[in-house]
Protein backbone atom coordinates (compact mmCIF):
# COMPACT_ATOMS: atom_id res chain seq x y z
CA UNK A 1 0.00 0.00 0.00
CA UNK A 2 1.38 3.51 -0.44
CA UNK A 3 1.37 5.93 2.30
CA UNK A 4 -1.75 8.17 1.03
CA UNK A 5 -4.00 4.98 1.11
CA UNK A 6 -1.97 4.23 4.72
CA UNK A 7 -2.86 8.01 5.93
CA UNK A 8 -6.38 7.83 5.10
CA UNK A 9 -6.78 4.73 6.42
CA UNK A 10 -5.55 5.82 9.87
CA UNK A 11 -7.90 9.07 9.54
CA UNK A 12 -10.50 7.53 8.93
CA UNK A 13 -9.85 5.14 11.57
CA UNK A 14 -9.03 7.81 14.61
CA UNK A 15 -12.05 9.77 13.39
CA UNK A 16 -14.36 6.91 13.96
CA UNK A 17 -13.14 6.17 17.50
CA UNK A 18 -13.64 10.11 18.21
CA UNK A 19 -16.75 10.11 16.89
CA UNK A 20 -17.92 7.17 19.36
CA UNK A 21 -16.80 8.70 22.29
CA UNK A 22 -19.41 10.06 24.71
CA UNK A 23 -19.20 14.00 24.79
CA UNK A 24 -19.32 14.08 20.85
CA UNK A 25 -22.17 12.11 20.57
CA UNK A 26 -23.99 13.63 23.27
CA UNK A 27 -23.30 17.17 21.54
CA UNK A 28 -23.89 15.89 18.20
CA UNK A 29 -27.64 14.65 19.19
CA UNK A 30 -28.95 17.12 21.89
CA UNK A 31 -26.89 19.94 21.68
CA UNK A 32 -29.98 22.70 20.40
CA UNK A 33 -28.53 26.58 19.31
CA UNK A 34 -31.32 27.51 21.65
CA UNK A 35 -29.64 25.55 24.86
CA UNK A 36 -26.25 26.58 24.79
CA UNK A 37 -23.36 24.26 25.91
CA UNK A 38 -19.80 25.39 26.94
CA UNK A 39 -16.74 22.74 25.78
CA UNK A 40 -13.63 23.03 26.87
CA UNK A 41 -11.11 19.71 25.57
CA UNK A 42 -7.71 19.16 26.99
CA UNK A 43 -6.00 17.08 25.23
CA UNK A 44 -2.81 15.05 25.42
CA UNK A 45 -0.39 17.82 24.22
CA UNK A 46 -1.42 20.19 26.40
CA UNK A 47 -1.78 17.74 29.43
CA UNK A 48 2.01 16.92 29.00
CA UNK A 49 2.66 20.76 29.23
CA UNK A 50 1.13 20.84 32.10
CA UNK A 51 3.12 17.82 33.74
CA UNK A 52 6.21 19.58 32.70
CA UNK A 53 4.93 23.11 34.88
CA UNK A 54 3.91 21.52 37.74
CA UNK A 55 6.18 20.46 40.82
CA UNK A 56 4.37 17.78 42.16
CA UNK A 57 5.59 14.36 40.96
CA UNK A 58 2.25 12.89 41.64
CA UNK A 59 0.66 15.52 39.14
CA UNK A 60 3.55 14.91 36.86
CA UNK A 61 2.47 11.38 36.33
CA UNK A 62 -0.89 11.55 36.59
CA UNK A 63 -1.03 13.91 33.82
CA UNK A 64 1.38 12.02 31.96
CA UNK A 65 -1.08 9.02 31.80
CA UNK A 66 -3.66 10.59 30.86
CA UNK A 67 -5.11 10.85 27.63
CA UNK A 68 -7.51 13.64 27.46
CA UNK A 69 -9.68 15.76 29.88
CA UNK A 70 -13.83 16.86 28.26
CA UNK A 71 -15.71 19.38 29.97
CA UNK A 72 -19.41 20.16 28.75
CA UNK A 73 -21.14 22.61 31.31
CA UNK A 74 -24.85 24.64 30.72
CA UNK A 75 -25.19 27.36 33.62
CA UNK A 76 -29.22 27.91 32.59
CA UNK A 77 -31.31 26.01 35.38
CA UNK A 78 -33.80 24.71 33.17
CA UNK A 79 -31.41 23.74 30.18
CA UNK A 80 -29.45 21.57 32.62
CA UNK A 81 -32.13 18.85 33.76
CA UNK A 82 -32.74 18.53 30.05
CA UNK A 83 -29.32 17.95 29.03
CA UNK A 84 -29.10 15.52 32.29
CA UNK A 85 -31.79 13.68 31.42
CA UNK A 86 -30.45 13.27 27.78
CA UNK A 87 -26.65 12.35 29.29
CA UNK A 88 -28.37 9.60 31.42
CA UNK A 89 -30.07 8.26 28.51
CA UNK A 90 -27.35 8.12 26.22
CA UNK A 91 -25.03 6.30 28.56
CA UNK A 92 -28.14 4.01 29.02
CA UNK A 93 -28.89 3.40 25.44
CA UNK A 94 -25.34 3.90 23.89
CA UNK A 95 -22.67 2.80 26.09
CA UNK A 96 -23.21 -0.17 27.38
CA UNK A 97 -20.15 -1.48 28.28
CA UNK A 98 -20.20 1.11 31.33
CA UNK A 99 -20.45 0.39 34.59
CA UNK A 100 -22.03 2.59 36.96
CA UNK A 101 -19.41 2.88 39.74
CA UNK A 102 -21.16 5.90 42.04
CA UNK A 103 -24.56 7.69 42.46
CA UNK A 104 -25.51 10.16 44.26
CA UNK A 105 -29.13 11.16 44.63
CA UNK A 106 -29.62 14.46 47.29
CA UNK A 107 -32.29 16.29 47.88
CA UNK A 108 -31.06 19.13 45.43
CA UNK A 109 -28.06 17.39 43.18
CA UNK A 110 -27.28 14.39 41.34
CA UNK A 111 -24.63 12.47 40.35
CA UNK A 112 -22.99 9.61 38.59
CA UNK A 113 -19.89 7.90 37.84
CA UNK A 114 -19.81 5.73 34.80
CA UNK A 115 -16.69 3.54 33.85
CA UNK A 116 -14.85 1.55 30.90
CA UNK A 117 -11.87 -0.26 32.07
CA UNK A 118 -9.80 -2.19 28.72
CA UNK A 119 -7.43 -4.81 28.39
CA UNK A 120 -4.32 -2.33 28.36
CA UNK A 121 -5.33 -0.49 31.54
CA UNK A 122 -6.74 2.75 29.47
CA UNK A 123 -9.62 3.39 31.64
CA UNK A 124 -12.52 5.95 30.94
CA UNK A 125 -14.38 7.54 32.40
CA UNK A 126 -18.06 9.92 32.33
CA UNK A 127 -19.12 12.16 35.48
CA UNK A 128 -22.45 13.32 34.77
CA UNK A 129 -23.92 16.22 37.50
CA UNK A 130 -26.73 18.30 38.17
CA UNK A 131 -25.28 20.63 41.41
CA UNK A 132 -27.57 21.98 43.68
CA UNK A 133 -27.74 25.21 41.82
CA UNK A 134 -29.23 23.54 38.92
CA UNK A 135 -25.99 23.50 36.63
CA UNK A 136 -25.25 20.68 34.53
CA UNK A 137 -21.21 19.47 34.50
CA UNK A 138 -20.31 16.23 32.81
CA UNK A 139 -16.89 15.46 32.27
CA UNK A 140 -15.02 12.63 30.66
CA UNK A 141 -11.58 11.57 31.26
CA UNK A 142 -9.74 9.02 29.21
CA UNK A 143 -6.19 7.40 30.13
CA UNK A 144 -4.45 5.80 33.05
CA UNK A 145 -6.71 7.09 35.62
CA UNK A 146 -4.74 6.86 39.49
CA UNK A 147 -8.06 8.02 41.38
CA UNK A 148 -6.00 9.16 44.61
CA UNK A 149 -4.35 11.62 42.32
CA UNK A 150 -6.55 12.83 40.59
CA UNK A 151 -8.74 13.59 43.95
CA UNK A 152 -5.81 15.24 45.16
CA UNK A 153 -5.77 17.04 41.59
CA UNK A 154 -9.27 18.08 42.18
CA UNK A 155 -8.67 19.77 45.32
CA UNK A 156 -5.42 21.48 43.65
CA UNK A 157 -7.66 22.56 40.73
CA UNK A 158 -10.07 24.90 42.87
CA UNK A 159 -7.27 25.80 45.44
CA UNK A 160 -8.26 23.80 48.23
CA UNK A 161 -6.29 22.12 50.52
CA UNK A 162 -5.84 18.40 50.72
CA UNK A 163 -8.10 17.02 53.19
CA UNK A 164 -6.34 13.77 52.95
CA UNK A 165 -3.71 14.92 54.92
CA UNK A 166 -3.78 15.55 58.97
CA UNK A 167 -4.70 19.04 59.66
CA UNK A 168 -4.52 20.50 62.77
CA UNK A 169 -7.42 20.74 65.02
CA UNK A 170 -8.62 23.99 65.47
CA UNK A 171 -8.59 24.71 69.58
CA UNK A 172 -10.52 27.80 69.99
CA UNK A 173 -13.76 26.23 69.12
Amino acid sequence: MNRTTILMIMLLASTTLFANDFITQFIQKYSEEDRPLNNVNIGKKMLDKMAANTQDEELQNTFKELHSIRIVNSDNAKDSRYYFEKANELIETEFGDYEEVVSVNEKLSRISVWMKKDKDKRQEIILISLDENSQLSIITVSGKIDFSTISKLSGTLKNEPDLTEDQPEDSGK
